[in-house]
């Protein structure tokens, strides 16, 4: 239970969990990076190929968008679209199944929500887009992934009703 590859699972669940309930979005896709990092060597490390890849996509996408924060609608859409791209092709070239299309269509969901939401629409788009892989998690019959999709969507949840709380000027910069 508590080998290397999931004492790394066990890390970038603490991490997302805990960038996800802060109420502010500053640093936000740089920290899920690095948390959707550690879960590509994680699923490396369990010898999962497409775990890997499309992990890999997604990491490199969340440092991308944090980057580009500041850069013009138009080009966040267009390399949003660029790694949507990238990971719907991880999908259809290691998935194995039907169940893969639900995790193209997540993919899609927060990858164009990482460079283009913003304040609670990032959260808003977050949580979709884990709606959608508890779905994938369902019905490939994984119970890690359905606990992990759970925790962030609740982590979101918890997230949402803070900034909600947070007096307006602190939002400012979101």
């Amino acid at each position: 239970m508590f080998d290397a590859p999931n004492i790394i699972g066990l890390i970038a669940l603490t991490m997302t969990v805990v960038a996800l309930t802060r109420r502010s979005n500053h640093g936000l896709l740089a920290v899920l990076g690095l948390s959707v990092l550690l879960w590509a060597v994680h699923y490396g490390m369990l010898g999962s190929v497409s775990g890997f890849m499309v992990h890999l996509v997604a990491a490199i996408s969340l440092f991308v968008a944090h980057w580009m924060q500041n850069a013009g609608a138009t080009a966040r859409g267009f390399t949003g679209a660029a790694f949507s791209i990238a990971g719907v092709s991880c999908c259809w070239y290691f998935g194995t199944g039907w169940a893969d299309v639900l995790a193209a269509v997540g993919c899609v969901i927060i990858t164009m929500t990482q460079f283009l939401g913003r304040g609670n629409t990032l959260r808003v788009g977050f949580m979709t887009g884990e709606t959608v892989y508890f779905g994938f998690a369902l019905a490939i019959g994984s119970v890690p992934g359905m606990a992990v999709t759970s925790g962030n969507f609740i982590a979101g949840l918890i997230g949402l009703i803070r900034r909600h709380r947070a007096p307006a000027e602190a939002l400012v910069t979101d």
